[in-house]
């Protein structure tokens, strides 16, 4: 079995063919097929197939969409290694806004507890989104990240502070 990572869509809950559980234990079960139930997607290549609402990032088992599905650049794979690259954008929907900038006001903890290795992480995503959105409700807040945290966080901030202000 291909494996890119354990935090793809093959071992996530919300795929529907794991009916509800984390984990290897029904990613085999070719008789269901592998689809995102909270993005209504089907997944074509689900141990090559990612995003932010895996368990590895949200144990807490978020049903709203965080960020863009991304899957990995074969393309890319042999000279650059293993790249992931969005693949479906994100939904937009106010719910969806509304509980980014929720995730966004409680960063420190994301980026705390964010332990998973591969990137892009919980609060990269949230930022991130949130800059393709353009959305004003956040310019405060990444404006602080983009002053206040190392350059590894800033330089996510102030990408996503030129959308949000149009200097893209």
């Amino acid at each position: 079995m291909p494996n890119g990572g354990s935090d793809c869509c093959g071992t996530c809950w919300f795929n529907r063919r794991n009916r509800g559980e984390k984990g290897y234990d029904r990613a085999q079960d070719h008789d269901v097929q592998a689809y995102c139930e909270i993005r209504h997607v089907s997944i074509e290549d689900p141990f090559w197939t990612y995003c932010a609402n895996h368990p590895h990032r949200r144990p807490q088992r978020d049903p709203i969409p965080i960020g863009p599905i991304m899957r990995n650049d074969s393309s890319e794979y042999a000279s650059r290694g293993y790249v992931r690259e969005a693949w479906i954008p994100s939904p937009d929907t106010e719910e969806i806004r509304q509980h980014l900038l929720d995730l966004l006001n409680r960063l420190p903890t994301h980026i705390a507890a964010d332990r998973y290795p591969a990137r892009p992480g919980l609060a990269e995503v949230v930022v991130r989104q949130l800059g393709e959105f353009k959305e004003p409700r956040a310019e405060k807040r990444i404006q602080w990240i983009s002053e206040n945290l190392p350059d590894s966080w800033a330089s996510v901030a102030r990408e996503a502070l030129a959308r949000i202000k149009g200097e893209d």
